[in-house]
């Protein structure tokens, strides 16, 4: 059989870090250096746009770029922030990649609801490894900075290279305090597998300071796959609806910040 054509190209970004300066005050211009500077041309922040910048204290502004080249620059804030647009809850999200460039919309969205890290996995029912160009995931990663700008993080997401999911279970990249994975296949909300993950937390436990949420592929996970997953993460159910893969990414998403992360009341 004629094997398909290989991907070529960069489908990866790191993270960065909030951008942090010594001292900020409104309306006083402070100067930066170039490893600042590059740190800004990495979010593609141009003259005059603005971009989010923290003090030590963990008080966050915003900030209007006014001098910008390689070696350093000058920006002025202009406005202090109510709260900090950083997620106190460390979520990895590892999930399938989806049919018909809808991982345009995932890696968005995710950046948005404040993932720490998105992990693409290839698993039996998504996209093959050899239908990742067809997908542009070159884009992916152009993604997560214009959705970092848009919701004015200022961290930016790791993107971790697509990865099956048998080699990312079994890497070192699967620690955290918590691990879920959707499934709509679960049993009922009142039986043993199938309670909310919260019910599993030891009594008097901290709350997870990091989660890994797995979503699946249009059809799921196949049943060897499930049986894999329940190895390392309690299954999930949210609900009695079938949802579209990328809806479940944000449903799942906005249900781990309620429950864990910076959306509690």
């Amino acid at each position: 059989m004629k094997s398909g054509k290989r991907p070529s190209g960069r489908y990866d970004a790191a993270g960065d870090g909030p951008l942090v300066m010594p001292t900020v005050e409104i309306d006083v211009p402070f100067e930066f250096d170039g490893t600042f500077a590059r740190r800004l041309l990495k979010r593609k922040v141009n003259a005059k746009e603005a971009f989010t910048v923290s003090d030590p204290s963990g008080i966050y502004y915003r900030a209007a770029l006014r001098e910008l080249s390689e070696d350093g620059g000058v920006a002025l804030p202009y406005e202090r922030m109510a709260r900090s647009p950083e997620p106190g809850l460390e979520i990895t999200l590892a999930c399938a990649v989806l049919a018909r460039q809808r991982m345009i919309f995932v890696v968005q969205k995710a950046t948005e609801l404040g993932v720490s890290r998105i992990v693409p996995l290839l698993t039996e029912h998504s996209v093959p490894e050899t239908g990742l160009e067809h997908e542009k995931a070159h884009a992916w990663p152009g993604q997560v900075i214009r959705a970092a700008k848009q919701c004015r993080r200022s961290s930016l997401p790791e993107l971790a290279a697509p990865i099956s999911l048998d080699r990312f279970l079994a890497s070192q990249g699967t620690e955290a305090d918590l691990s879920l994975f959707l499934d709509d296949r679960s049993k009922d909300p009142g039986d043993e597998v199938g309670k909310g993950p919260g019910d599993h937390e030891p009594e008097g436990a901290n709350p997870p300071m990091s989660i890994i949420l797995f979503t699946g592929p249009e059809g799921g996970f196949s049943d060897r796959e499930r049986e894999s997953l329940r190895a390392k993460a309690f299954p999930w159910l949210l609900g009695g609806r079938v949802l579209r893969a990328e809806t479940a990414v944000i449903v799942g998403l906005t249900a781990v910040q309620l429950t864990w992360g910076d959306f509690r009341c």
